[in-house]
């Protein structure tokens, strides 16, 4: 799993995404917020030309495996309503939810290069560059404290990531000819995963997807909420 090439990527993409962090706290949401739409646009545009495939009547269409359903690629249409919409509740609730899942969906995808880890291809830039990107815009948001990430951000991020699961069955199903596994629940994103695997049987890994995923959310905003009772404590 962690190859030469891989432990370079993850490198880089540390390297990559620190520097991005620095930058984005010099200059503020909305300057961060355009740096990662162009980094989001570049990552989309350069997987239109390289991943259309020929039409069965003739011309191209985009593979229906690279459609924006996976957690981080959904994200990419949130950073462009953070960056371009008012200020108002809609909007801080897209930044809590993209702060910790583009946390937590980023560093996944780092560790887990399902686009392979060369570095002669277009698909690992691909991943390493828009992951990393999105890890930095979402490290910005928390140490700038742009996102609250306390109990009330907490259930609805929960609330966010089950419905999204759902949307994501009924994706899978519609595309199924396909073989798509968007938000990985069809099968794990790598075969000898030790926990998320198939040697229990589908409904045992999607059980286990779904705790572990849950139990993540909990953990990350736990320091937040117990920082949130704390204050709230100490005003009364």
């Amino acid at each position: 799993m962690f190859s030469f090439n891989h432990i370079l990527w993850i490198l880089l993409s540390a390297a990559f995404a620190y520097s991005l962090v620095l930058m984005f706290l010099r200059v503020g949401l909305k300057k961060a917020g355009l740096v990662m739409c162009g980094i989001s646009i570049l990552s989309e545009g350069s997987k239109i030309l390289s991943d259309m495939v020929p039409s069965t009547l003739g011309g191209m269409h985009l593979d229906p495996q690279c459609l924006p359903f996976h957690l981080c690629s959904m994200l990419l249409f949130v950073v462009f309503y953070i960056t371009f919409s008012e200020d108002c509740g809609k909007r801080q609730a897209a930044i809590d939810f993209t702060s910790v899942m583009g946390t937590m969906g980023s560093i996944l995808a780092i560790l887990i290069p399902t686009n392979g880890t060369e570095f002669n291809t277009v698909y690992p830039y691909q991943c390493f560059v828009y992951h990393a990107g999105l890890l930095a815009f979402s490290l910005y948001l928390i140490v700038g404290k742009k996102a609250r990430l306390g109990r009330k951000a907490m259930v609805r991020n929960i609330v966010i990531i089950l419905s999204l699961e759902v949307f994501a069955i009924y994706i899978n199903g519609l595309l199924a000819v396909y073989d798509t596994n968007f938000l990985y629940v069809v099968r794990p994103p790598m075969e000898n995963l030790p926990i998320l695997n198939l040697n229990g049987g589908w409904h045992m890994y999607f059980m286990k997807i779904t705790l572990l995923g849950l139990l993540a959310i909990v953990l990350f905003h736990l320091p937040f909420v117990l920082k949130e009772r704390r204050e709230n404590g100490s005003d009364k």
